[in-house]
């Protein structure tokens, strides 16, 4: 447990840092826009969905507890924007398809509501693709 605070505030640092200033840069793209359509496009996923994902192209899905949710997709390129519609606890795996055991191997939570955008392709630097399952946070 003693490890588990460090590596989140960590975590959320870099994913902070590093999606701060896309939005200052790219000014002209409506991020709030695309973040309330994510956010719906989640929610209207199902039961089970808990982020909506837009790859480079533009492509949008989501994905449900358990599921490989690849950071890049052959077809549409890496993801360029989550938006989180429930609350999860995620591993990172080093492959796209969710092999290889957990990087770090401590899950890290992530709470409703959080947008991670990939600025600078940095997405890749975390691993290649995550498993989510549910969590009690309050959000």
């Amino acid at each position: 447990m003693k490890l588990f605070a460090p590596l989140t505030f960590l975590t959320v640092t870099i994913l902070s840092t590093f999606a701060a200033p896309r939005a200052q840069e790219v000014g002209d793209i409506p991020v709030l826009s695309e973040y309330a359509e994510l956010f719906s496009f989640c929610e209207a996923g199902g039961p089970d969905a808990y982020v909506g994902v837009q790859y480079a192209d533009g492509f949008l899905t989501t994905f449900a507890y358990g599921q490989c949710y690849p950071y890049s997709v052959p077809d549409h390129g890496l993801a360029a924007m989550a938006v989180f519609c429930k609350s999860v606890t995620c591993e990172n795996n080093p492959n796209p398809d969710c092999t290889g055991g957990a990087v770090p191997p401590v899950p890290v939570p992530i709470v409703a509501g959080l947008t991670l955008i990939n600025a600078a392709d940095f997405v890749q630097i975390l691993g290649q693709g995550a498993t989510c399952q549910p969590n009690d946070l309050p959000l």
